[in-house]
């Protein structure tokens, strides 16, 4: 799709390329700081994705079947399929009111949205639109969303997967303490593609959770380890169903939507047979840190 304009702005992340135009009187870029390394000034070419937002392009009522709810760190967002295909989303603050409602066509290549008039939310409401339509657009592209942190050394990139309160960040935080070397990539949503030549790659995104990490960079993927808080540190490589049920459900799905759902399976199904994951009990502290470095840092 060729939507090149002066008017719009452009962003590379993971290889997909997307505009946002922006049809509010207030300088976008003020709702976009975290994607400052992200932007591409000069672009002329195709974009993967399409986002127009304005006032009045998509009104927040609930419309079509409602198909499932998104759980954004407390904020639960409404799912709509539309009955013309497609999707509709209202995205809330935690505290329920709804900051953006978004509307898309079925493969997220374009995507309109319209902000609340609390100037508050605006940014939380057109990040979350943009983070989530990526998620989806970009799976047809062999590229994940993952909910990780991701430390660096050595040239290698390190994914730690868990849920909410497993300790992902704090683990990350003892390695960069302890380790010298290394350094965060990302710290919530990095995105990771398998490619045939060079093997899964993680790149930093514009969407790091609450810690401000926006690195456009991509590293190999060295392992991915999934955390689980206990009494001791142990840690074992997991065997292939454990490590292709950890890798998928870190990632961001919509299972409702088949299309995009058998992509990011079929991606996932990749990782795992290039990279190997592990599975660490541990409790949070130095040792932790290098038991995990120790065994994951070596060739397989």
């Amino acid at each position: 799709m060729n939507q090149a304009s002066n008017s719009l702005l452009f962003f590379r992340v993971a290889d997909i390329v997307f505009a946002v135009d922006y049809g509010y009187s207030d300088n976008p870029r003020n709702l976009l700081a975290p994607y400052k390394n992200f932007y591409m000034p000069d672009y002329k070419g195709d974009v993967d994705m399409y986002v127009r937002v304005a006032p009045n392009l998509v009104d927040a009522e609930p419309e079509g079947k409602e198909v499932g709810q998104f759980d954004t760190g407390g904020a639960i967002h409404g799912v709509f399929l539309l009955a013309e295909g497609g999707y509709k989303f209202q995205l809330r603050t935690v505290g329920g009111e709804v900051a953006a409602a978004v509307r898309s066509n079925t493969r997220f290549t374009e995507v309109f949205v319209t902000l609340t008039e609390k100037k508050a939310y605006q940014a939380y409401g057109l990040n979350n639109a943009l983070m989530i339509c990526f998620a989806y657009c970009a799976a047809y592209h062999g590229v994940v969303l993952m909910h990780a942190s991701v430390v660096e050394r050595e040239g290698r990139a390190y994914l730690f997967l868990g849920k909410s309160g497993t300790g992902k960040s704090t683990h990350t935080q003892l390695w960069i303490r302890h380790l010298r070397g290394s350094r965060l990539l990302n710290d919530d949503n990095p995105a990771v593609r398998f490619d045939e030549q060079r093997g899964a790659i993680v790149y930093g995104t514009p969407w790091s959770g609450k810690t401000p990490c926006y690195q456009n960079e991509q590293k190999p993927v060295g392992a991915f380890v999934r955390l689980e808080q206990w009494k001791e540190n142990v840690i074992r490589r997991e065997p292939v169903i454990a490590a292709f049920t950890d890798v998928l459900t870190s990632c961001s799905t919509m299972m409702w939507d088949k299309p995009s759902y058998d992509h990011i399976v079929g991606t996932c199904s990749q990782l795992v047979g290039s990279v190997p994951v592990y599975h660490l009990r541990n409790l949070p502290n130095k040792e932790a840190a290098e038991l995990s470095f120790d065994t994951i840092s070596k060739p397989i």
